[in-house]
């Protein structure tokens, strides 16, 4: 006689402590598919909304991770909203979409920053946070300008940046106004805590300023020039204005290196050429000096069709992004590796968009 058969026991639940330390794992870089299959379990649904864990999970990853980019070229796009490419393979699409576009004839992406995007349209400037989907409508000062540009930045003393969606901020407006071949660019700031722009500073210069996107070091914003001839540097808090002359090398991008000095990186003859600016030299006045020269050989594919062009960056990293006839690549500069991330288009500029991102529920 056969004995009677047994039903398998149930592997013993994973304690939940066990649980948690598993999903602090998960690499934040792909976070939709990972996060969303806690949603056939409740305790990991529990521990993924407590804000303690989401804490916990921020200070283990530090760098919040590249989610994709905005960029300004659609032709073909129906409406005035920036397109947005995704760089990972589960990327938190559906939020990024919740772009409101009413009234609006028109719109483009100016700059993106700690978790929230600055989109000049119809009207004036909007902050957007595409993860919660807020967006809050800025009416410009009235002053002259032909050409304009801004920047958008947490306003948090101490902020580490890992989470500062819902936190004050700033937005800091530039503009050129051209007459009878003279140019003065003037700057104004607006903070979300006093909700209004500060006293219009201006600077005589040569040239128009660049609609090319901020860098931030410190306490200083620096935007480009037409042609890459020269910086504006921003003090934020001495609300000060002061001009650096630039390595002068058409599709250059201005980025912070190691030290926290002013760098500059643009590809030339199929090579990633970086300038430092060293502040202190020629008696005060401060000169470049070639800081780093790598072939892109053997890293990017060889085109005689389209000139490699440095496109963009990652703030606070060594990781540029660089266009041409193949395609849209990250390149770690300091590690070598490289990443395709989109198709081959006309970019000028790209805003790539950084943000931890977990499901709510």
């Amino acid at each position: 006689m056969a004995p009677p058969s047994r039903r398998p026991r149930s592997p013993p639940a994973l304690m939940e402590e066990l649980v948690e330390e598993i999903l602090l794992r998960i690499p934040p870089a792909e976070p939709a598919h990972l996060f969303r299959a806690a949603l056939v379990c409740k305790p990991w649904r529990r521990i993924l909304s407590d804000p303690g864990f989401l804490r916990r999970y921020r200070a283990l990853h530090r760098a919040p991770p590249l989610l994709g980019y905005f960029h300004n070229n659609h032709p073909n796009f129906p409406g005035p909203i920036p397109p947005f490419v995704s760089t990972t393979a589960a990327s938190p699409v559906s939020p990024l979409l919740t772009f409101d576009r009413s009234g609006l004839s028109w719109a483009h992406a100016v700059d993106c920053r700690h978790g929230r995007v600055l989109i000049e349209a119809t009207g004036g400037l909007i902050v957007w946070d595409p993860i919660a989907g807020d967006q809050k409508k800025l009416s410009v000062p009235k002053y002259p300008r032909t050409y304009s540009t801004g920047a958008v930045l947490c306003a948090v003393d101490g902020c580490d940046h890992l989470d500062c969606h819902a936190g004050a901020f700033l937005v800091v407006y530039c503009g050129t106004e051209q007459a009878d071949y003279q140019y003065k660019t003037w700057v104004t700031m607006y903070s979300s805590e006093a909700g209004v722009w500060s006293s219009m500073i201006s600077i005589d210069v040569d040239y128009y300023v660049d609609p090319r996107p901020a860098l931030i070091i410190g306490n200083a914003l620096y935007f480009s020039f037409q042609y890459g001839v020269s910086l504006l540097k921003y003090d934020l808090r001495g609300h000060e204005l002061s001009m650096i002359d630039s390595p002068c090398v058409m599709g250059s991008v201005a980025m912070e290196l190691d030290d926290g000095e002013l760098g500059f990186v643009a590809v030339l003859d199929h090579c990633i050429y970086m300038w430092s600016w060293q502040a202190h030299a020629n008696n005060g006045i401060g000169r470049w000096e070639q800081h780093m020269v790598m072939e892109l050989k053997t890293l990017l594919p060889r085109s005689d069709k389209q000139r490699p062009e440095v496109v963009g960056l990652i703030e606070g990293t060594y990781t540029i992004f660089i266009s041409d006839e193949a395609g849209v690549f990250t390149l770690d500069i300091k590690s070598r590796k490289v990443k395709k991330v989109g198709k081959r288009e006309n970019y000028d500029r790209i805003l790539p968009y950084m943000s931890f991102y977990t499901p709510r529920y």
